[in-house]
């Protein structure tokens, strides 16, 4: 069954998993963050997005739990949460919605499995990265905010959602370096030219890694625009 992937923009993704729809750190709103001026707004208003099995929450910063639109999907959707106790303890929902998962740990929620693996991102409490199975075996790598760690040298992964923005995250050259080790058959970035400072090209990624013997297929996403991985 193809895995559909929609780009809302930032690390914000729907992905379509065995007939379940999975949302990936939401990001709405436009509020600077600090000095931070969002300047590519989320391609999707909280409203109109549909029906959500899951919302899956790599940490606890703003820009990756977006603790209002959380909060009305949940009730809108009855949609589970998924995450890391510290974050799910801001979440106001009825506690059968929320599954902790901690580092190194697998739980399987609506036939998909879900792997949690430690990120690198040091202003965070308990960050975390995620590795989706479907029933068919195919596996989605979920970075989250990271630079590289050394789980990266024995993950493998069919998809690939890396950050390459850099400053809070890996940069567009150590995003290479970790996909030679993940060797997904399809690379997308995200995390990067939502606010200045993490400004990057995406096509760059692209034709650095066509130069490799790698055989790996970078898309490059809009917000707003999908792809179907079959």
């Amino acid at each position: 069954m193809p895995i559909g992937i929609k780009y809302l923009g930032h690390s914000s993704f729907v992905l379509s998993v065995d007939n379940k729809k999975i949302l990936t750190d939401p990001y709405f709103h436009s509020q600077p963050l600090g000095k931070f001026r969002r300047i590519v707004p989320c391609a999707k208003k909280v409203t109109d997005l549909p029906k959500l099995n899951s919302i899956l929450i790599s940490h606890e910063h703003m820009d990756c739990c977006d603790l209002d639109g959380i909060n009305y999907l949940v009730k809108k959707f009855n949609s589970k949460v998924i995450g890391h106790e510290s974050v799910l303890n801001k979440i106001n929902a009825p506690f059968f919605n929320k599954i902790n998962i901690d580092e190194f740990e697998t739980k399987t929620i609506d036939d998909i499995s879900y792997s949690a693996y430690p990120a690198h991102h040091p202003s965070s409490f308990y960050p975390l990265s995620y590795m989706l199975k479907s029933k068919d075996g195919t596996k989605i790598y979920f970075a989250g905010d990271t630079f590289m760690t050394k789980d990266h040298e024995t993950l493998k992964a069919d998809i690939a959602l890396l950050p390459i923005g850099g400053n809070r995250t890996m940069d567009l050259g150590t995003a290479i370096r970790v996909s030679k080790k993940l060797k997904p058959k399809v690379l997308i970035p995200m995390h990067y030219n939502t606010f200045e400072d993490i400004k990057a090209n995406p096509y760059q990624l692209k034709e650095k890694l066509e130069r490799t013997k790698y055989n790996i297929n970078t898309v490059v996403l809009n917000p707003g625009s999908n792809f179907n991985f079959k």
